[in-house]
């Protein structure tokens, strides 16, 4: 396996989730904007996923998992609910700094609810964040044997639950894309990852992660040769088609283009259809502030220095971690683009 650390891209946006509990009045100030209010309530939501976890509320979960698998809702910027569900039972009201209480709170969900595919997509889901936290994130050699063992141990153990779930009676999207994450911990064959993620997309093709995660497996830092995974970009966006397609080629284009090198994939990759992409993607569900430094990101590595300025000028302030990784690489890219054009 590559010694680089793999990038989850499991960003944390604003969603608006059914509760067990209805958001108080109180909780939220009278005088507060609209914006506010609407923050307020969906963080006041978010909250009570991640109580009823620590509490152990698994048929209120069931529900609300099983509502959002069926109505396929989605954030702004077209990210599932579902998808944001999951990140939030990731992230647990525990106080302790490790693993134990939370996951046991997960394995006990699956004692008590063996039936329940939200159950164990939610356990593989933390398995795998605990297991790169035991790992950490430097190079290979670097990393202690008890780091490894606890690696090993917990993607061991996420293999099990998903394979487990394989034939439950309700299925989940979240399953291939938990399935995925363990092809690329053990290192699959590419037959073996690419029968799993056909099988996803005909499972549910309008599940956006399924392209970036299999195009982020062929990248060269992992399992992929050269130019393969701007290729599937290609071919995958050709055989999705229409503005769906073009979607697709976006989202890609972000795993291709910012998880590599400087220069990697921006002379092979088709940066008007990446435009298109992210203009169809923000008119059929809007846009939000990741999406936003997301193409910022883009055009600063296209040298598009124009489209860049107006992205940035978008965003202000309000950078994202996650796409830029530091304050300085976002102030030089916003430079860079007042600079030029």
């Amino acid at each position: 396996m590559s010694a680089l650390k793999y990038s989850y891209l499991l960003v944390v946006a604003p969603v608006l989730l059914v509760s067990s509990r209805p958001c108080a009045a109180q909780d939220v100030p009278a005088n507060a904007t609209a914006s506010e209010r609407t923050e307020l309530v969906e963080g006041n939501l978010i909250h009570q996923i991640q109580a009823d976890l620590v509490d152990e509320k698994f048929d209120a979960l069931d529900r609300i998992a099983a509502q959002l698998r069926s109505e396929k809702t989605r954030v702004l910027g077209g990210g599932w609910k579902l998808t944001h569900f999951y990140e939030a039972l990731d992230k647990p009201l525990l106080a302790d700094k490790d693993s134990i209480d939370h996951l046991e709170h997960l394995r006990h969900w699956v004692a008590q609810r063996p039936e329940s595919i939200t159950a164990r997509v939610a356990l593989a889901t933390s398995l795998h964040r605990w297991a790169w936290v035991a790992r950490g994130n430097g190079m290979a050699n670097t990393v202690t044997a008890d780091g490894w063992r606890l690696f090993d141990e917990r993607i061991k153990e996420s293999y099990t639950v998903l394979q487990d779930a394989a034939n439950l009676h309700e299925q989940c999207p979240g399953w291939y894309s938990e399935m995925m994450i363990v092809g690329l911990a053990q290192s699959w064959d590419r037959p073996r990852m690419e029968a799993l993620f056909q099988q996803a997309i005909q499972f549910e093709p309008g599940y956006f992660r399924f392209y970036k995660q299999f195009a982020n497996y062929l990248l060269p830092k992992w399992d992929g040769k050269g130019s393969d995974a701007i290729a599937f970009a290609k071919e995958a966006a050709n055989n999705v088609g229409g503005e769906a397609g073009d979607q697709v080629y976006f989202h890609i284009a972000m795993v291709v283009v910012g998880k590599n090198g400087p220069e990697f994939g921006v002379k092979e990759m088709d940066w008007e259809r990446i435009q298109r992409g992210y203009q169809s993607l923000t008119a059929q569900y809007g846009t939000n502030g990741e999406l936003k430094n997301e193409i910022a990101f883009l055009a600063w590595k296209f040298h598009d220095a124009e489209f860049a300025r107006q992205q940035f000028e978008l965003i202000g302030d309000h950078w994202s971690r996650s796409v830029w990784r530091d304050r300085e690489r976002f102030d030089r890219a916003r430079d860079w683009s007042r600079n030029h054009g």
